[in-house]
């Protein structure tokens, strides 16, 4: 009776490892515990700052009392996570990596900004010849210059977001390329091919199960 207990035991296991598989699951990294820190934070200076918190909660005295509860936990569980060392490098990496592809798309949207409010035509249809819309447009225009040229002055910067870009088209020609109907039945025969591979893997994992109990049966 014990060793059916053992086998059903080793049968569910392997069923479940194959099953596995099949079902996507988000597992837990340092990219998603680096966002979470940075939720954490933000909710704490959130807190701290009764200005901004009275305007984000339409001074709503419910509302800021249960951000300030958020906060309080909030603020328990970033100090537990930030007393990682390893973590707190990591993040600090990847934070600044995201940092800075923020600001190359920023980059991109204030040259789209400043390219537009320099044609007079395209303004013109864009504002629908609105004079006050036209000179509203060209104030954020020039606003935006100024921020172009800080960002432009950054030679670091510049270098890995024109790296990204290079980067970007080379993928996107890859992909173009990959995407001829020969490709299509190559990507096809993969996919049956995974397909089958999995079954052997299930498969091969029923057969191990067996020959464990089968080896077990022999030493009773």
């Amino acid at each position: 009776m014990q060793f059916f207990s053992v086998f059903v035991t080793l049968l569910l296991s392997t069923a479940v490892v194959a099953k596995g598989k099949g079902n996507s699951t988000k597992p837990v990294t340092e990219k998603s515990l680096c966002k979470e820190m940075n939720f954490l934070n933000n909710i704490v200076k959130l807190a701290a700052n009764e200005t901004k918190l009275a305007e984000k909660t339409k001074n709503n005295a419910t509302k800021i009392a249960n951000v300030q509860a958020k906060a309080s936990e909030a603020s328990t569980k970033l100090a537990t996570m930030s007393s990682n060392a390893t973590l707190v490098s990591s993040c600090a990496v990847i934070n600044a990596a995201q940092k800075t592809k923020g600001e190359c798309k920023q980059m991109k949207s204030l040259n789209k900004l400043i390219n537009l409010a320099n044609n007079a035509t395209a303004l013109a249809s864009k504002t629908k010849n609105n004079a006050t819309k036209m000179a509203a447009f060209q104030a954020k225009a020039s606003s935006a210059q100024t921020k172009l040229d800080a960002l432009m002055s950054n030679t670091t910067l510049m270098g890995i977001c024109a790296s990204t870009k290079t980067s970007k088209n080379t993928n996107n020609q890859a992909a173009s390329a990959s995407a001829s109907p020969t490709a299509g039945a190559s990507a096809n025969g993969l996919a049956t091919t995974s397909g089958a591979s999995r079954e052997m893997g299930f498969g091969a994992g029923l057969i191990s199960t067996f020959a464990i109990v089968a080896v077990g049966m022999m030493m009773l």
